[in-house]
């Protein structure tokens, strides 16, 4: 059997860019873990400003504003 060259540096590619892949996955679903976890956390500071905001109108608000 003849060895050759052309078949092996493509093998040689794609375990390259399967090992890329597997490494830009990994780094990929990190980082959207972090990004979702800060986006999370944002949306909870907003949410406590507004009910914090909303408690502050609701008692400055009478019925003779309307």
């Amino acid at each position: 059997m003849r060895y050759n060259s052309c078949t092996s540096k493509k093998y040689k590619k794609k375990e390259i860019v399967r090992v890329d892949d597997v490494l830009i996955k990994n780094v990929s679903i990190s980082n959207i873990d972090n990004v979702l976890w800060n986006s999370i956390e944002k949306l909870y500071r907003v949410n406590k400003d507004f009910v914090r905001l909303s408690d502050k109108l609701e008692s400055d608000i009478g019925p003779d504003d309307f």
